[in-house]
């Protein structure tokens, strides 16, 4: 072989060594893994101390705007609430009028029922003291699908209410008002019994005699139009405050503070003397204190009632998927106090019976009484003369389901019976006269919140989720903290094995030529 050429020949080129890429995904790897098991023994630790639940509803005592709390409550579009009417037909006037028969025999009419659409406008918020205030607006609106068809054109026979009322209320002024009474009632050609449609009596009710008053005493005679629902809500805007912030607390939370700006019943005036019918603490059914307990008292506040009314726990039930706290109104809700100077609703003609509460203040004077419907759980006297009340717990009684935390109303009804509290006449024509010493039933109305929208039902359920789980979730979070450290420490070290370089196969090539 030759040996030169042997000696010429050169050995190939050697290829640089590739260098080795920085192991990114390693360090990812490590950076992402730190930072979570930081976080999660923070959230762990914060979570330890302060309870996720507590959080919420203490968050919720502010009522911001943004929350959806401060939202569903604000616009109620999406909660039902039904107003059913129960009107008491008479079915034999005539007869009681010729004194054939001793006892007024009233059938009750099935209800009339309304949807109630609830307004909350103007809300401002009173940083000095820790209230709210806002303007509420109550309206119904007519439910085709769930009347009777025609049940507004109805014919029913009625007392006639504006006459027997200003009878009533007139009763211990001196005989020749009377007298001016009885000429203006035989001028206006009125009746002690009025015939006429449904729709009239809940909306367009204009009786002769007060049209006759109206004409010679204008200022005696308010308004023409005295329809049940009419009046009920002719007032369209009430001013409410409310209490707020954890100043007051869980247990005092959206508490009425004052009601048209006072803290009594309107109509209820401390300026002329009256008692002190206070309504400061209750609500008006749109959320009720949170935190409830068995010793929680709800305290319901209705307009229509006149009168703010305590409920007391009753039990717990199942409401859909959710637990709820019952709260009762009491039988004896309407009885008469110990301390009569206390009583404001005992009456303004005369002490009412137990199971009576006065509603005057709020009904032009006129001596209106509430029940509760169809004299539930009570019986009295001055209704002898009154045939048809067929009291029943089930259908008459009043009562409130709350979610016991956030104590917004799972379902609730209140249901209240007007009537007309008529003494003993004197001096009246002989028909008036015959209504002497009656307790006379009107109608009774019920207002139901059947159930919540399914968002709000969800977002309780979810609440109630994070309570069951938060006992656990710290140490979730620092079991998480302690795996997420381990990662990122096997990470690490397997990084830094791979940082040392092993010797190549070119360099022991490059060695044994050296050789």
């Amino acid at each position: 072989m030759d040996v030169k050429l042997l000696k010429s020949s050169k050995p190939p080129p050697e290829l640089p060594a590739k260098r080795k890429p920085t192991n990114a995904k390693a360090l990812c790897i490590i950076s992402v893994t730190t930072v979570l098991a930081i976080a999660c023994f923070t959230m762990g630790l914060f979570f330890h101390i302060h309870k996720p639940t507590h959080l919420i509803l203490d968050d919720r005592l502010t009522m911001r705007v943004n929350m959806p709390y401060f939202q569903w409550w604000k616009d109620t579009t999406d909660v039902v609430v039904t107003c059913r009417m129960f009107i008491f037909n008479v079915t034999n006037s005539d007869r009681w009028l010729e004194g054939l028969d001793e006892q007024l025999h009233l059938q009750e009419i099935v209800p009339i029922v309304y949807r109630e659409l609830l307004e909350h406008e103007n809300v401002t918020f009173h940083e000095s003291n820790s209230t709210m205030s806002y303007v509420t607006r109550r309206r119904l609106e007519f439910l085709p699908e769930q009347n009777v068809p025609g049940i507004l054109n109805r014919t029913i026979i009625v007392p006639n209410i504006s006459l027997l009322g200003a009878a009533a209320k007139i009763e211990n002024d001196n005989y020749f008002k009377k007298k001016a009474f009885n000429i203006l009632y035989t001028m206006s050609g009125d009746a002690v019994f009025s015939r006429m449609t449904i729709y009239d009596y809940l909306w367009n009710t204009r009786p002769p005699f007060l049209e006759q008053v109206r004409k010679i005493v204008p200022s005696m005679v308010p308004s023409d139009n005295v329809g049940i629902l009419k009046t009920m809500y002719e007032d369209a805007e009430d001013h409410v405050n409310v209490l707020h912030g954890k100043r007051h607390g869980h247990k005092r939370f959206f508490m009425i503070n004052t009601y048209e700006y006072e803290p009594t019943v309107p109509g209820f005036s401390l300026a002329r003397g009256d008692c002190f019918a206070s309504i400061v603490n209750s609500s008006e059914g749109a959320s009720y204190q949170q935190n409830l307990d068995e010793q929680s008292v709800l305290i319901y506040w209705r307009k229509t009632l006149c009168r703010a009314v305590p409920l007391y726990f009753d039990r717990r039930v199942q409401k859909g998927p959710l637990t709820g706290y019952k709260y009762v109104l009491p039988d004896g809700s309407y009885d008469r106090l110990p301390n009569s100077t206390a009583d404001c609703y005992k009456g303004q003609y005369g002490l009412l019976e137990d199971g009576m509460t006065d509603t005057s203040k709020c009904s032009h004077d006129v001596p209106i009484v509430a029940t509760s419907p169809h004299f539930y759980a009570r019986s009295f006297t001055r209704a002898h003369h009154i045939r048809g009340m067929k009291p029943n717990r089930e259908l008459h009684q009043s009562y409130i389901i709350a979610d016991p935390s956030f104590g917004i109303p799972l379902d609730q009804v209140a249901r209240t019976q007007t009537n007309l509290a008529i003494p003993k006449l004197t001096h009246y024509t002989s028909d008036i006269a015959q209504f002497s010493d009656m307790l006379i039933p009107m109608f009774w109305i019920e207002y139901h919140q059947k159930e919540l929208p399914p968002y709000i039902v969800r977002t309780l359920q979810t609440f109630y989720v994070i309570r069951d789980i938060e006992p656990y979730l710290p140490y979730a979070l620092y079991l998480a903290f302690l795996l997420l450290l381990t990662v990122a420490f096997r990470e690490a070290a397997r990084f830094r094995m791979q940082g040392r370089v092993a010797p190549s196969a070119c360099t022991k090539k490059q060695r044994l030529a050296k050789l």
